[in-house]
């Protein structure tokens, strides 16, 4: 696990203020490059707000923290908000059949409600099967006819039988929105759940509406140049990610729903505690813990709900801590896989609650004691390198690859050449018993020996905690 610095007293808002500033700076975004908007809250208090980078590439023009995002997956807590409200008026149940509002849908008896919520459904994820893009929908589509479409899609596995992130269960959820409450399922939220709230700021482009201060999604070319994204499929999202916002309506909206003014105390119970399912070990040994529309994790020791996103051009993180009553929201208006908006927002947190990242306390080991973990490491159809020098254990990587593993893409990293043909060094520093750290990184690598003692495999943890990826041994260094 990183080091943390011990809770002693909560930072000021001066201090989360310099934290972020120097986050910012340190993150590499060009002035030149698409960027991200930042909020840092405690209660309804405003630690820090601020952003980095360029609303639109094109026409140069600076971001700020009023600019509206795409929200992505983020919505989908509050599309999950929008189901318990109505369970919260009695028109509906969390365990009522999807056939009560969607007769016609393939063996809806057996799907329940919740199973669309927490991704427990087996409907297949439309985002998952290649086939669904054969004919790409229109850019206009209505909740209707996204349904149809997913009708179609052969299951993933019987109801309740399993756990898989599913875009599909939203937009079946926003239908059942649409059903019970007999309006689009955005007017719905609008209406009954955010305006009453005061949080004005997020809404649903529909049609071809321009939405005031929302930018545009940009992505990256393998050679580091900035491009524009695929146009935003807000209306094929529909309510798996197609809110848009800007970062003070997201403190408002993580306010009025964890201080309990949207739902009553045991239906937010419930939509934050994960169930069935979501609590059974996933392929890598870990459960998904996803309640409903957002997960639980823990930030070195500390509960965190959250929810993250991605869509094209955009990325965003929302976190929310309850024993402080911290909110950070992260939105990026990039695509680039480099910008690690969760990675950002797990040090916000982590600062803002008392127990910020400290640098790793280096145990002093020899280059003969490394060598043994020399080699080229491999996950799928990724590969990486470490190899030991006079000033240690080093690992070589590609430029995507560094900039995950350090939570930031430097300057350095930016560079016309693809990045096959560059390759970037990082120090790999030892905690002791085979724990590792990286140069100016949260990240952590844990290796596994042989009978022989050499190494056959590692587990990288992006966080420095929790779920990681196993990369194996192919070759001896």
């Amino acid at each position: 696990m990183a080091n943390i610095e011990p809770v002693s007293s909560l930072p000021t808002a001066s201090e989360v203020g310099d934290f972020a500033t120097s986050l910012l700076d340190g993150y590499g975004l060009r002035d030149d490059a698409p960027g991200m908007a930042i909020l840092v809250a405690r209660g309804g208090e405003i630690l820090f707000e601020g952003a980095r980078g360029l609303a639109s590439a094109e026409l140069g023009v600076p971001l700020t923290p009023a600019h509206r995002f795409a929200l992505a997956s983020v919505s989908k807590q509050i599309v999950a908000a929008g189901v318990l409200h109505l369970v919260g008026q009695g028109v509906m149940a969390l365990e009522d059949p999807l056939a009560r509002f969607l007769p016609d849908f393939p063996n809806a008896q057996a799907i329940t409600v919740v199973q669309l919520l927490n991704h427990t459904s087996g409907v297949a994820s439309f985002t998952n099967v290649p086939a669904f893009w054969t004919t790409p929908p229109p850019l206009a589509i209505t909740t209707g006819e996204m349904v149809a479409r997913i009708a179609v899609l052969t299951p993933d596995f019987p109801p309740g039988q399993g756990w898989s992130y599913n875009n599909s269960g939203y937009v079946l959820a926003a239908a059942v929105i649409e059903a019970v409450a007999g309006m689009p399922w955005y007017t719905y939220l609008e209406t009954a759940i955010l305006a009453p709230h005061g949080i004005e700021g997020i809404t649903f482009p529909d049609g071809w509406r321009v939405v005031p201060g929302m930018v545009p999604g940009h992505s990256i070319s393998e050679g580091g140049h900035v491009t524009r994204a695929f146009p935003a499929m807000f209306h094929i999202a529909h309510g798996a990610g197609g809110l848009v916002g800007d970062v003070r309506s997201l403190m408002k909206w993580n306010l009025a729903l964890h201080r309990g003014d949207i739902l009553p105390p045991a239906i937010l119970a419930r939509m934050i505690t994960p169930e069935g399912s979501a609590t059974l070990p996933g392929p890598d040994g870990t459960p998904p813990d996803y309640g409903l529309g957002v997960a639980s994790s823990t930030n070195h020791g500390e509960p965190v709900i959250s929810h993250g996103g991605s869509i094209q051009g955009f990325a965003t993180l929302l976190a929310w801590v309850p024993s402080t009553q911290t909110t950070v929201a992260v939105l990026a208006n990039t695509d680039d896989p480099a910008v690690m908006s969760d990675m950002i927002a797990r040090q916000l947190v982590a600062f803002t609650i008392g127990k910020p990242y400290l640098p790793p306390m280096t145990v002093p080991t020899p280059p003969a004691a490394l060598a043994p973990l020399a080699g080229s490491y491999r996950l799928g159809d990724q590969s990486v390198a470490l190899h030991v020098t006079d000033n240690g254990l080093q690992i070589d990587c590609t430029p995507v690859q560094a900039a995950i593993i350090q939570g930031r893409r430097t300057p350095a990293q930016w560079h016309p050449a693809p990045p096959a043909d560059i390759t970037v060094s990082i120090p790999v520093i030892p905690l002791g018993d085979d724990q590792f750290a990286f140069e100016a990184s949260i990240a952590r690598a844990t290796f596994t020996r042989d009978a022989g003692g050499r190494g056959a495999s590692f587990v990288f943890q992006v966080r420095g905690e929790g779920p990681g990826t196993t990369w194996q041994l192919v070759r001896d260094g």
